[in-house]
């Protein structure tokens, strides 16, 4: 039964932080390793994690390595499949471009935020957490984290319009 329990957990949460990692830009098979390391550090650690901090502390493991990543695409540079676009031919071009651009912009005005009112709106507003389950993730009081996210909303609605 508490296998049970335990692998129904990790399936959710996994599939959380798989989530997340996509919208942060990180391709397919990248965020699918991140999230089997975090859930195989969560079973070598377990023991030593709170109850209350299990989401929180794997939030916070796959984030590192996430940055770890990225660091080093910086100095050994790829190209991503998914920005390669393919022919098809059931959308026009027009569209296409429209949306590449757009999803472009704003992944061009996540990139001036800071990184904690990056992951504030993508987990947020791209992930539909409550206040309740951020707060829980970041150990802060509701009312504090509103106004961050708040913050980070006001900050990204002003550098896209400066974008555009």
């Amino acid at each position: 039964m508490a296998k049970d329990t335990i692998h129904h957990f990790l399936q959710q949460a996994g599939t959380l932080l798989y989530r997340y990692l996509r919208k942060r830009g990180l391709a397919r098979e990248d965020a699918e390793d991140i999230v089997q390391d975090t859930c195989y550090k969560y079973l070598v650690y377990q023991d030593g994690i709170g109850s209350k901090q299990v989401m929180g502390w794997m939030f916070r493991v796959a984030t590192n390595q996430f940055y770890d990543l990225k660091r080093k695409d910086k100095r050994h540079p790829t190209v991503d499949a998914d920005d390669i676009q393919l022919l098809s031919l059931t959308h026009l071009p027009e569209i296409q471009l429209l949306r590449r651009e757009t999803a472009q912009n704003i992944r061009d005005t996540l990139a001036v935020l800071s990184e904690q009112h990056q992951e504030l709106l993508i987990l947020k507003y791209e992930l539909n957490l409550t206040y309740k389950e951020l707060s829980s993730l970041y150990g802060m009081n509701e009312n504090t984290l509103k106004t961050h996210v708040t913050r980070a909303k006001n900050q990204f609605i002003k550098h896209y319009k400066e974008g555009i």
